[in-house]
């Protein structure tokens, strides 16, 4: 089965006043670090972000898809990959989750693959937060992004509340125990990164 990677950067950032899609953990961008586990998922990676985003990512070498509906969130994001997509299935993954593994992606593709009948796979963590932002979308999807998005509606969990989606809960994520916990983390505040930081310290090398 093929697969696209999409990266959701950009956005405004405005509670950790910085892009956190450049920020660094272990000396390399957070969207570098995301690029090269999609990279191992997918068969093709790309970048959805703002046309004011496009220069500060070109390092990275991959598509930079710029939102068709600007200012209206990550589900511009989604919609604009998923429009430029040229396979049933794809992977997406925002940069201010730091943890998210490829394992977890490659586990969410393996369900995609064997239940036809479902539109998104998506994770939810332990308190019961579902985590939209590293999901596994088809393509069919397209139409119902579009018209949220025409009717200036775009709240991901109200769109897809709506959907048929399979969710995965912390305890079936492969990996670790730790992994396991980290993985939906993501990061808003200066406070997040340091905890990012320090937590990507405590874990194994290699």
């Amino acid at each position: 089965m093929k697969i696209t990677g999409i990266i959701l950067a950009g956005g405004h950032s405005r509670r950790m006043g910085a892009d956190k899609a450049l920020l660094e953990l272990g000396g390399v961008p957070l969207i570098s670090h995301l690029a090269a586990r999609l990279s191992i998922v997918a068969n093709s990676v790309c970048i959805a972000c703002g046309a004011e985003e496009r220069e500060a990512y070109r390092f990275l070498r991959l598509p930079l898809i710029p939102d068709r509906y600007p200012g209206q969130g990550p589900l511009a994001g989604l919609h604009a990959a998923l429009w430029r997509s040229n396979t049933e299935w794809n992977v997406a993954a925002a940069c201010d989750l730091p943890f998210a593994s490829r394992e977890i992606m490659q586990y969410m593709i393996g369900i995609a693959a064997a239940a036809s009948y479902i539109d998104a796979v998506v994770p939810v963590n332990a308190a019961g937060k579902v985590q939209p932002l590293l999901a596994v979308y088809h393509s069919r999807l397209l139409p119902s992004l579009e018209d949220a998005l025409e009717r200036k509606r775009p709240r991901v969990m109200e769109w897809l509340d709506a959907r048929k989606v399979h969710y995965i809960h912390e305890h079936e994520f492969p990996g670790s125990p730790q992994a396991r916990a980290a993985a939906l983390l993501n990061m808003n505040t200066p406070e997040d990164y340091q905890a990012a930081i320090k937590l990507a310290s405590s874990f194994p090398k290699g």
